[in-house]
């Protein structure tokens, strides 16, 4: 009943949303120690106890401010596809360029930390590893299974396989090697994975 209310009420779903937004704030700024009950219900205005009728666990706070860092990937729109000739390399390129804009983000950043450095202790971090890990594949998947049916991917390649083969470059450039992703960068990354798994 609580959760029909939650998305039913405008000034409760408001207030969700200036939670998460806040819990998401302290994550960027502080890591996950940073997000408590007690910081986000000050820097969204509300009480504590209204932080904590939304998330009872600490856990469970620090979870929903971690998946809002994680939106999925939006689909690469129609224009770009038609100016391409529905070229899977183009589609590829546009959606690696979102995620390496979303590398670039000092928030998204903080997730990806958090996400990572937590997943090998904690199930919660776990479930959204795999949520990210999904939402790449998902995004490269139409572009390459139309690769593969053009003939410019070896049959056996699969969405999981080019998002190794890309997706890996550009955590190193970005946060090994500390540089910014450029649509150079993003091209370059494709062109080395299809000329890969030609």
């Amino acid at each position: 009943m609580k959760w029909v209310q939650v998305r039913t009420d405008p000034r409760l779903l408001r207030s969700r949303e200036a939670m998460v937004a806040a819990a998401a704030e302290l994550l960027t700024e502080g890591g996950l120690e940073a997000v408590t009950h007690q910081a986000v219900a000050a820097r969204a205005g509300v009480g504590r106890a209204t932080v904590y009728r939304h998330w009872p666990g600490l856990l469970d706070l620090r979870l929903a401010a971690l998946e809002a860092g994680m939106p999925p990937l939006p689909p690469v729109p129609e224009e770009i596809r038609a100016a391409s000739g529905h070229d899977p390399r183009a589609e590829l390129i546009h959606n690696l360029g979102v995620l390496a804009e979303r590398l670039d983000d000092e928030h998204t950043g903080a997730v990806l930390v958090a996400v990572i450095g937590g997943s090998r202790n904690d199930e919660g971090m776990r479930h959204l590893r795999q949520t990210l890990m999904t939402q790449i594949a998902d995004a490269v998947r139409p572009a390459v299974a139309a690769a593969v049916e053009r003939g410019q991917l070896r049959p056996d390649v699969t969405a999981e396989t080019m998002a190794m083969a890309t997706v890996g470059p550009l955590f190193f450039e970005r946060f090994i090697a500390g540089n910014s992703l450029g649509r150079d960068t993003v091209e370059i990354v494709v062109d080395a994975a299809l000329r890969a798994w030609a």
